[in-house]
């Protein structure tokens, strides 16, 4: 039975990794050309040959330039020190983006496996004008590198000065658990911050580097488990947050956390961690869920049986030390291991119930009244769901976001539905239909940057249309649905409700009505949000 249980476990993880419907790995092509205002690092990707047992991050230039006297954000003091970012975005409207700012310590040597550490500090200021490493996994986005010193994230302000309140929206990236990064170029761009928002995105680490378990981890612990890792990244960053995020014209009293497909799932493991609470106020689900009814959730003792397995991977399972030996391999070795024992490409990539960052199942944890109770947006896309097309993928993702909407009109917290169905026009012409992850570019404001959308990413999820043509025929209309969309995020991250003057009036769900937000060229409300996978 158990291994039954982990066979499902590892079948989910695997369809939260994909975001193409096909090989999880090719997920990670998404942002293969850089966007305009955010030009990739030069530095050379990294290898699975070239070994890196200690932080490889260049540590960015540091100058004894005084901090701006006059008011201006930048540079700006966060705990670790001065930092200076960059302006970018179109003329009269840039915002300043600091790219790479350490939130923890790097997690090599002896803190690989441990619970983030506080990162150190530095004199002078220190120049964020260029992405850090990324998690390492299967595929790196041409323009960035990945390595184990990844605990960084990026923010874009639209501030002036430390005295403004915007409120702040932290973006949890795609790719399951196991692949993707916050450094992509297009949820790097300008537009979504201009509509008055602080924008943070995260990276965090990922597949065996950052969800193994094992016994002799739980020894060492002081929580006496072990796993999660990436869980926590998240958290520390959220701290990271609320400890800094002002000096940015950010409001910590006022975070919004969203995410996409994995992200998404991410997003609600939050909602569900008694560790995150009071971290955010908000909570935006794009297509993915970890909180789906009736479905099987991995104790710490069945993550922890792979992770033994995986040590006999690795071969220090029977060293005088396995920990010490595990912790001295290149993490080249790991990520090798990591798929060579999960060809799907997946990883090792499964949250544990340990009774600390998840005290009990998230199905357990939303039924008991013990989620963190916020307001909520939960989106599907029309090409996910059964019926729709050959890539409906995700079709229990709206019953199970019903489930949970329906949880928080209970508890007297409001909650909002939508599916989305806008696609380019040239490629509606040829059928497509609005597949898994289309809305990222019109939630960050990519309406007429044609780089980003016609390097073959989104044929992936339309095997169907072979011949899709380069070019998806962006026009006003796209802009319109952008513009709507970014207004209505922004104005839920301000406010905890997305309706805006003159746009269709959104209902906050109830199971009674179940109605919900239907997204396309026009906004329309409609009922049946939970049946939506049933549609043919």
């Amino acid at each position: 039975m158990r291994s039954k249980i982990l066979l499902i476990l590892v079948i989910a993880a695997v369809i939260f990794s994909s975001c193409t419907g096909k090989a999880p790995v090719s997920v990670i092509t998404s942002t293969t050309t850089p966007t305009q205002g955010n030009p990739p690092t030069s530095r050379p990707p990294a290898t699975l040959k070239t070994a890196s047992l200690a932080p490889t991050t260049p540590v960015p230039a540091v100058t004894n330039a005084p901090p701006a006297q006059n008011g201006f954000i930048d540079p700006v003091k966060i705990d670790s020190g001065y930092i200076s970012g960059a302006l970018i975005g179109e003329s009269g409207k840039e915002v300043t983006i600091y790219k790479g700012i350490p939130y923890a310590a790097p997690p090599v040597g002896d803190l690989r496996w441990k619970a983030p550490q506080p990162p150190a500090s530095w004199s002078g200021v220190r120049q964020c004008v260029e992405f850090s490493h990324i998690a390492p996994q299967p595929l790196v986005t041409p323009g960035l590198t990945q390595d184990e010193d990844c605990l960084y994230l990026n923010v874009l302000t639209p501030a002036k000065t430390t005295a403004e309140k915007f409120p702040v929206m932290v973006w949890l990236h795609q790719g399951g658990y196991s692949q993707a990064s916050g450094n992509e170029a297009v949820v790097n761009l300008p537009r979504l911050p201009r509509n008055g928002i602080v924008l943070v995105t995260v990276n965090m680490r990922l597949g065996a580097l950052g969800l193994l378990a094992h016994p002799l981890l739980d020894k060492e612990s002081p929580n006496g488990v072990s796993g999660n890792y990436l869980f926590l990244d998240i958290i520390a960053s959220l701290k990271w947050v609320q400890s800094n995020i002002a000096v940015f014209g950010g409001d910590p009293a006022n975070v919004t956390i969203f995410g996409l497909s994995g992200g998404g799932a991410k997003v609600t493991q939050m909602m569900v961690s008694p560790l995150a609470k009071g971290l955010f106020q908000r909570a935006i689900a794009e297509s993915g869920t970890s909180i789906i009814p009736d479905s099987p959730a991995a104790t710490l003792n069945d993550v922890e049986a792979l992770g033994k397995r995986f040590f006999t991977k690795l071969g220090v399972d029977n060293s005088a030390d396995p920990l010490k030996s595990a912790r001295a391999l290149p993490w080249q070795q790991i990520l090798k291991a990591d798929l060579a024992a999960n060809p799907s490409g997946s990883g090792l990539a499964i949250a544990a119930v340990d009774g600390w960052f998840l005290p009990d199942t998230p199905v357990n944890i939303v039924t008991s009244g013990k989620m963190n109770a916020v307001p909520f947006i939960a989106l599907t896309s029309l090409g996910e769901l059964a019926g729709t097309s050959p890539t409906g993928i995700y079709p229990y993702i709206p019953a199970a976001d019903a489930w949970v909407l329906d949880a928080l009109d209970k508890a007297g917290v409001k909650g909002y539905a939508c599916l989305f169905d806008y696609v380019p026009d040239k490629w509606r012409q040829e059928g497509m239909t609005a597949v898994h992850t289309l809305e990222r570019n019109y939630v960050f404001g990519d309406w007429d940057n044609q780089s980003a959308w016609t390097d073959g990413y989104y044929s992936k999820f339309s095997p169907y249309l072979p011949s899709l043509v380069k070019d998806p025929g962006l026009n006003e209309v796209d802009r319109k649905v952008s513009e709507t969309m970014m207004a209505m995020w922004t104005r839920f991250a301000k406010t905890g409700d997305p309706n805006i003057p003159g746009l269709a009036s959104w209902p906050a769900y109830q199971a009674s009505t179940d109605r919900y937000l239907y997204i396309n060229e026009a906004l329309n409300v409609k009922s049946g949000f939970s049946a939506l996978p049933e549609m043919k």
